[in-house]
C-alpha cells in the first residue's frame, strides 16, 4: 500500500476520534474554555491535515487504477466521482471539504469557524469511507 493512502488511513482513525468529541460537554467537565478553544484549534488542524491527505491518496490511487495524473484537488475528486468510486452525495461532500479546509486559512470570525466545526463529525463518516473503499479497490 503506498505510503500516502496508509497516511490518510491513520489521519482518517484520529480525526474520526476527534471529530466524535463532545465539545460542550468536555467544557461544562473541565471549566476551562481556553483549553476547550485550544482542542477546537486542534480538531480544525486534524481535519485540514486529513482533507489534504485524502485528496493526495485518492490522486496516488486513481494514478494506479485510472492513469490519471491531475495536480488540483477538485479535477482529482472529480475523476474519483467520474470513475464511479464515490456516490454523487460523498463527492459533493468532498468539495465541500476542500472548501472548507481552504475557508479555514481566512476565517476571521468566530461564526464561520464554528459552523465549519460543526461539520467536522460529516467529514470524519466521509473519510472513513473513502478510506474503506481506497484500500479495498486497491487490494
Amino acid at each position: 500500500m503506498d505510503v500516502r493512502i496508509k497516511a490518510f488511513q491513520e489521519a482518517t482513525e484520529s480525526f474520526l476520534y476527534l471529530a466524535r468529541i463532545d465539545m460542550a460537554a468536555l467544557k461544562e467537565k473541565l471549566g476551562d474554555e481556553r483549553l476547550v478553544d485550544g482542542l477546537q484549534n486542534g480538531r480544525a488542524q486534524k481535519f485540514e491535515y486529513t482533507t489534504e491527505l485524502c485528496w493526495k491518496a485518492i490522486k496516488v490511487f486513481l494514478k494506479e487504477k485510472e492513469g490519471v495524473d491531475e495536480a488540483a484537488p477538485k479535477i482529482i475528486i472529480k475523476a474519483y466521482y467520474r470513475g464511479g468510486y464515490s456516490t454523487e452525495g460523498d463527492y459533493l461532500l468532498l468539495l465541500e471539504a476542500v472548501e472548507d479546509r481552504n475557508r479555514l486559512s481566512h476565517i476571521y470570525d468566530a461564526a464561520t469557524f464554528n459552523s465549519i466545526l460543526a461539520r467536522l463529525p460529516g467529514y470524519a463518516a466521509l473519510f472513513a469511507r473513502v478510506s474503506a473503499q481506497l484500500i479495498k479497490d486497491i487490494e
